[in-house]
Protein backbone atom coordinates (compact mmCIF):
# COMPACT_ATOMS: atom_id res chain seq x y z
CA UNK A 1 0.00 0.00 0.00
CA UNK A 2 1.16 3.38 -1.16
CA UNK A 3 1.79 6.02 1.74
CA UNK A 4 -1.23 8.34 -0.25
CA UNK A 5 -3.45 5.30 0.28
CA UNK A 6 -2.86 4.37 3.44
CA UNK A 7 -3.56 8.01 4.49
CA UNK A 8 -6.80 8.04 2.23
CA UNK A 9 -8.02 4.55 3.78
CA UNK A 10 -7.29 6.38 7.57
CA UNK A 11 -9.61 9.28 6.22
CA UNK A 12 -12.68 6.84 5.28
CA UNK A 13 -11.96 5.69 9.05
CA UNK A 14 -12.69 9.05 10.73
CA UNK A 15 -15.77 10.04 12.24
CA UNK A 16 -16.51 12.86 9.73
CA UNK A 17 -16.53 10.19 6.83
CA UNK A 18 -18.53 7.51 8.70
CA UNK A 19 -21.17 10.58 9.69
CA UNK A 20 -21.78 10.99 6.19
CA UNK A 21 -22.00 7.47 5.02
CA UNK A 22 -24.72 6.77 8.24
CA UNK A 23 -26.96 9.96 7.40
CA UNK A 24 -26.69 8.68 3.64
CA UNK A 25 -25.07 11.69 2.74
CA UNK A 26 -22.15 9.16 0.43
CA UNK A 27 -21.12 6.17 0.13
CA UNK A 28 -17.51 4.40 -1.07
CA UNK A 29 -18.82 2.29 -4.32
CA UNK A 30 -15.83 1.11 -5.32
CA UNK A 31 -11.96 1.15 -4.82
CA UNK A 32 -9.82 1.01 -7.73
CA UNK A 33 -6.27 2.90 -6.02
CA UNK A 34 -5.45 6.02 -6.92
CA UNK A 35 -9.52 6.16 -8.40
CA UNK A 36 -12.11 5.86 -5.41
CA UNK A 37 -16.17 5.81 -6.60
CA UNK A 38 -18.59 7.24 -4.11
CA UNK A 39 -22.29 7.77 -4.52
CA UNK A 40 -23.13 11.29 -3.32
CA UNK A 41 -27.23 11.59 -2.30
CA UNK A 42 -29.06 14.35 -3.89
CA UNK A 43 -32.08 16.17 -1.99
CA UNK A 44 -34.48 14.34 -4.52
CA UNK A 45 -32.53 10.88 -3.56
CA UNK A 46 -31.02 10.04 -6.54
CA UNK A 47 -27.87 9.18 -6.14
CA UNK A 48 -25.01 10.72 -8.00
CA UNK A 49 -21.54 8.81 -8.78
CA UNK A 50 -18.49 10.68 -8.78
CA UNK A 51 -14.92 9.19 -9.57
CA UNK A 52 -12.12 11.14 -7.75
CA UNK A 53 -8.81 10.43 -9.04
CA UNK A 54 -6.22 10.60 -5.38
CA UNK A 55 -2.75 10.44 -6.31
CA UNK A 56 -0.47 12.05 -4.38
CA UNK A 57 -3.14 12.60 -1.47
CA UNK A 58 -3.72 14.59 0.58
CA UNK A 59 -0.73 16.96 -0.23
CA UNK A 60 -2.49 16.96 -3.85
CA UNK A 61 -6.22 17.77 -4.05
CA UNK A 62 -8.15 15.05 -5.34
CA UNK A 63 -9.60 15.27 -9.02
CA UNK A 64 -12.65 14.04 -11.18
CA UNK A 65 -16.45 14.34 -11.69
CA UNK A 66 -19.60 12.22 -12.36
CA UNK A 67 -19.23 8.92 -13.09
CA UNK A 68 -21.98 6.36 -14.91
CA UNK A 69 -20.38 3.27 -13.18
CA UNK A 70 -22.59 0.88 -15.68
CA UNK A 71 -20.66 2.14 -19.01
CA UNK A 72 -17.48 3.28 -17.21
CA UNK A 73 -17.60 6.82 -18.82
CA UNK A 74 -18.97 10.01 -18.01
CA UNK A 75 -22.45 10.02 -17.85
CA UNK A 76 -24.31 10.81 -20.66
CA UNK A 77 -25.48 14.71 -21.14
CA UNK A 78 -29.54 13.83 -20.41
CA UNK A 79 -28.24 12.05 -16.62
CA UNK A 80 -26.31 15.50 -15.52
CA UNK A 81 -27.43 17.70 -12.92
CA UNK A 82 -29.06 20.51 -13.60
CA UNK A 83 -29.65 23.62 -12.01
CA UNK A 84 -29.14 27.32 -11.38
CA UNK A 85 -26.10 29.08 -13.10
CA UNK A 86 -23.90 28.99 -9.65
CA UNK A 87 -24.44 25.28 -9.43
CA UNK A 88 -24.62 24.37 -13.57
CA UNK A 89 -20.92 26.37 -13.54
CA UNK A 90 -19.74 23.98 -11.18
CA UNK A 91 -21.31 20.08 -13.02
CA UNK A 92 -20.26 21.87 -16.47
CA UNK A 93 -20.14 18.41 -18.56
CA UNK A 94 -18.02 20.91 -20.94
CA UNK A 95 -15.26 21.46 -18.57
CA UNK A 96 -12.17 18.68 -19.38
CA UNK A 97 -15.32 16.79 -21.09
CA UNK A 98 -16.98 16.09 -17.54
CA UNK A 99 -13.43 14.14 -16.14
CA UNK A 100 -13.10 17.27 -13.66
CA UNK A 101 -15.77 19.77 -11.48
CA UNK A 102 -15.37 23.31 -12.21
CA UNK A 103 -14.72 24.40 -8.57
CA UNK A 104 -11.52 25.27 -6.60
CA UNK A 105 -11.24 22.28 -4.92
CA UNK A 106 -10.35 20.02 -7.65
CA UNK A 107 -6.65 20.09 -8.67
CA UNK A 108 -7.33 20.29 -12.11
CA UNK A 109 -9.79 22.78 -12.90
CA UNK A 110 -7.24 24.92 -9.85
CA UNK A 111 -4.91 25.44 -12.45
CA UNK A 112 -4.38 28.28 -14.55
CA UNK A 113 -7.07 30.19 -11.65
CA UNK A 114 -4.51 32.09 -9.69
CA UNK A 115 -7.42 34.22 -8.46
CA UNK A 116 -9.58 31.55 -7.24
CA UNK A 117 -7.49 31.47 -3.47
CA UNK A 118 -8.32 34.92 -3.02
CA UNK A 119 -11.98 34.90 -4.40
CA UNK A 120 -12.76 31.31 -2.79
CA UNK A 121 -10.60 30.85 0.66
CA UNK A 122 -12.93 28.79 2.13
CA UNK A 123 -12.83 26.26 -1.40
CA UNK A 124 -9.64 25.89 -1.44
CA UNK A 125 -8.09 22.52 -0.15
CA UNK A 126 -6.78 22.04 3.31
CA UNK A 127 -5.18 18.35 3.78
CA UNK A 128 -6.05 17.71 7.05
CA UNK A 129 -9.78 17.91 6.05
CA UNK A 130 -9.04 15.34 3.27
CA UNK A 131 -11.53 13.82 2.01
CA UNK A 132 -14.41 14.69 3.51
CA UNK A 133 -13.96 18.64 1.93
CA UNK A 134 -14.47 17.32 -1.91
CA UNK A 135 -17.35 15.23 -1.15
CA UNK A 136 -18.75 17.23 1.22
CA UNK A 137 -19.06 20.54 -0.90
CA UNK A 138 -20.68 18.08 -3.98
CA UNK A 139 -23.12 16.97 -1.41
CA UNK A 140 -24.58 20.44 -0.70
CA UNK A 141 -24.45 21.59 -3.75
CA UNK A 142 -26.70 18.78 -4.76
CA UNK A 143 -28.77 19.65 -1.76
CA UNK A 144 -28.97 22.94 -2.32
CA UNK A 145 -32.28 25.03 -4.01
CA UNK A 146 -29.87 25.48 -6.89
CA UNK A 147 -30.17 21.85 -7.78
CA UNK A 148 -32.96 21.07 -9.93
CA UNK A 149 -32.55 17.24 -10.90
CA UNK A 150 -31.27 16.16 -13.96
CA UNK A 151 -31.57 17.33 -17.32
CA UNK A 152 -33.23 14.08 -19.11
Amino acid sequence: MTPDQAIWERDIGAASFLEGVARNRWSIVSLDWPFALFGITARDGRIFYLRLNFAGYPAAPPTGGLWDPETETVPALNQWPTGDAVFVSVFNRGWQNGLALYMPLDRVSLNGHHDWPTQYPHLMWQPDRGLVQYISEVHRLLNARGYHGITG
